[in-house]
């Protein structure tokens, strides 16, 4: 059987996965696939709500410590709400009034999200992520969406751009990648948070509370975004809204100097957002250029080895050992081109592969 005829011997594209038997699909579909189920699963949740503290107010001239949480909830305006409003007021607002433990007085309000289960358990904030050391949320939070738009825009995202950093990554380093600018993301919406509570006046601050969730693929997303504009800068993209033409590096930097004047300049509703949409892209910046840092990355996906195929019938002992090792070793570039990309091939192993294809064709 000559190298063309294997099923193995392909470049990498939309259609591969990471993994020897993954490869009906590509990493860019899993990645859609999965967000889309949780997403779908989350709606069907959505009637079993979940309290989640997200801030507290005080009462002026008075002070928390040693207060005491009622368990009433209620509303922002003070009327009660029962449990089964709760389970199923999932994206609502509530309160439980703090009192003094002393005479009972109100010395504040604890406001809590009403959450799908899922999202109670995956989204990230400062608090959760980093005071509480669940450091798993810097992950799941990528998985999470908040609306059928928000997961619309990022999944068209994706699927329109991923598969082009895919093919150049090879599909182990590309889902790496996009998990590192994700992580990013979520890294540098922590640090401007922090900055925001310890009231620095510095550029990017967040004004929002510590508990306040992060979810969505939207660093990810720009992460690849920029990757695309390094691997492919040239290449015409055509606008949805105006439906105008522009070169990939135009329209991944148009985009990210958009979300970092929101995040610096205007500091608008989804603040909190952009500062995950440029970390991401910084992520996806540093990354695209440096992919053998993400070498290491996993180490469950490892290379499946190939068995060594039937030698020619009629070829001497020493030949068909000869061949063997050969293919063996066709069969490992392959691999290496799968999992890595092209980039990451020596100019010894170009060789092998270019010999190995010439001699099929003759």
């Amino acid at each position: 059987m000559g190298i063309a005829d294997r099923d193995y011997a392909r470049q990498p594209t939309r259609g591969e996965g990471f993994g020897g038997r993954l490869r009906l699909l590509s990493v860019t579909a899993w990645l859609l696939i999965i967000n889309i189920a949780v997403f779908i699963v989350g709606g069907f949740m959505n009637q079993s709500g979940v309290p989640v503290s997200v801030h507290q107010e005080v009462v002026s001239g008075q002070s928390l410590d040693g207060a005491q949480v009622e368990d009433q909830y209620r509303t922002a305006d003070g009327k009660p709400v029962s449990e089964e409003a709760v389970r199923n007021g999932t994206g609502a607002v509530v309160t439980r009034n703090l009192v003094s433990p002393e005479d009972g007085q109100l010395v504040g309000r604890e406001i809590y999200q009403i959450m799908a289960p899922l999202t109670a358990v995956g989204h990230f904030s400062t608090t959760k992520g980093f005071l509480r050391l669940e450091v798993w949320r810097l992950v799941t939070f990528q998985f999470l969406h908040a609306s059928l738009t928000h997961i619309f825009f990022n999944m068209l995202g994706l699927w329109i751009f991923g598969g082009i950093v895919e093919q150049y990554l090879g599909s182990k380093r590309y889902l790496a990648f996009y998990l590192m600018c994700g992580i990013c993301g979520g890294v540098l919406y922590l640090l401007l948070n922090l900055l925001g509570y310890f009231g620095l006046a510095l550029p990017g601050a967040l004004a929002v509370g510590l508990s306040t969730p992060l979810v969505g693929a939207s660093a990810g997303v720009f992460g690849v975004i920029i990757a695309c504009a390094f691997i492919s800068p040239n290449t015409v993209v055509r606008l949805l809204f105006p439906p105008i033409p522009l070169k990939m590096k135009t329209f991944a930097y148009g985009y990210l100097i958009i979300a970092a004047a929101n995040l610096l300049i205007i500091k608008g509703a989804n603040q909190g957002g952009d500062a995950a949409h440029v970390g991401g892209a910084l992520g996806g910046y540093f990354f695209i250029r440096r992919p053998h840092l993400l070498r290491d990355f996993f180490d469950v996906f490892g290379n499946s080895s190939k068995a060594g195929k039937p030698a020619r019938s009629g070829a001497t002992p020493r030949q068909k050992a000869k061949e063997r090792a050969s293919d063996k070793e066709i069969d490992r570039i392959l691999d290496k081109v799968n999992e890595e990309g092209l980039h990451s091939l020596s100019e010894v192993e170009k060789r092998a592969l270019r010999k190995a294809t010439q001699d099929q064709r003759g």
